[in-house]
C-alpha cells in the first residue's frame, strides 16, 4: 500500500468498498447480526516500541533471531 500513490490508494478503496459491501450484505440478509473490526491497535496492542515494517532484533531465552514485524502471514 505504500509502494506509490495508486498502490495507497487501491488498498484505502479495497478496504472501504469492500467493508460497506459487507455490511450492507449483513444487513441484507442478518439484520442482527453485528460487525467487530480490528484495526492495527486490535492487532498489536500499544507496545511500548515503535511499530515498524521490517525486521526487528529479538532476544528470547538467550536466543537471538530477527523476527518480521508486523507479522507476515503464511
Amino acid at each position: 500500500s505504500m509502494i506509490d500513490r495508486e498502490h495507497a490508494v487501491l488498498t484505502q478503496v479495497n478496504n472501504v468498498v469492500g467493508t460497506l459491501n459487507i455490511l450492507y450484505a449483513m444487513r441484507q440478509d442478518f439484520p442482527d447480526c453485528q460487525l467487530v473490526e480490528l484495526g492495527t491497535m486490535g492487532e498489536y496492542g500499544t507496545p511500548n516500541i515503535d511499530i515498524e515494517e521490517g525486521y526487528i532484533p529479538i532476544e528470547h531465552n538467550g536466543c537471538n533471531d530477527p523476527f518480521p514485524y508486523p507479522k507476515q502471514p503464511g
